[in-house]
């Protein structure tokens, strides 16, 4: 341990005193050496890039987790509609009797019509296109449940219209199996030669108790070529 003298009294004490213990006078602060100032210097920039290190690498893990603004985007994105004819279903199936290939084209309606007791509920209206070896050409109008005012062995009139066309009267006739879900609508050539122009067709039937509901379809995009692909 080093004495050292006190600029005041003269009295000598150990140079860790922070004042002399004579006259209380207060031992002044020694300057750093260089070799301590370098050490504190080096200890600074030392903790400084710790730091800087830990910051930044909680910048970057935080940034990777959080979603880019493409994603984002593309989670809002408004779907895509659908292509032009996808509201038709194609089907093709051997003839039971063996006489050749039955080709069907489908669509659902547009809308939903309620209809109430005995047959409450809504339901669509299926529009179906058939070329059956056996049977013929066929336009089939079909609903879910109900009884449509058509007789297998009687014609009957539905209202047809395509697009903003005048409204048209064909002739109908029901099933064979007397089924009252399903009528079978003349002039097969007359009726798919407007399909094939039109975007929309609507069509009303007398359905009992229900008056004549207008079904709505959507028939643009109407594919000859899926309907009867060519060999």
């Amino acid at each position: 341990m080093a004495l050292i003298k006190c600029k005041e009294c003269g009295a000598e004490f150990s140079s860790k005193a922070e004042a002399c213990p004579k006259c209380g006078a207060r031992v002044a602060v020694k300057p750093m050496g260089c070799g301590t100032l370098i050490g504190v210097l080096i200890l600074g920039v030392v903790i400084v890039s710790a730091f800087s290190s830990i910051f930044s690498s909680g910048t970057r893990s935080g940034t990777s987790s959080a979603p880019t603004s493409s994603s984002s985007a593309s989670s809002g994105q408004t779907p895509a509609p659908p292509q032009p004819g996808s509201q038709w279903f194609y089907h093709h199936g051997d003839d039971s009797m063996g006489k050749g290939v039955i080709h069907q084209a489908h669509v659902s309606s547009s809308n939903m019509v309620n209809f109430g007791f005995p047959y409450s509920g809504t339901q669509r209206a299926t529009l179906s296109l058939r070329t059956h070896p056996r049977h013929g050409k066929d336009v089939i109008f079909r609903i879910e449940k109900g009884q449509i005012l058509c007789r297998s062995y009687e014609d009957c009139t539905v209202l047809v219209r395509f697009d903003d066309e005048p409204s048209t009267n064909y002739s109908a006739v029901g099933a064979a199996d007397n089924s009252t879900e399903t009528i079978f609508i003349r002039n097969y050539d007359r009726f798919i030669g407007k399909v094939l122009k039109a975007k929309r067709v609507r069509i009303a039937a007398n359905i009992y108790q229900e008056g004549a509901p207008v079904f709505d379809f959507d028939v643009s995009g109407f594919d000859q070529e899926k309907y009867r692909p060519k060999k």
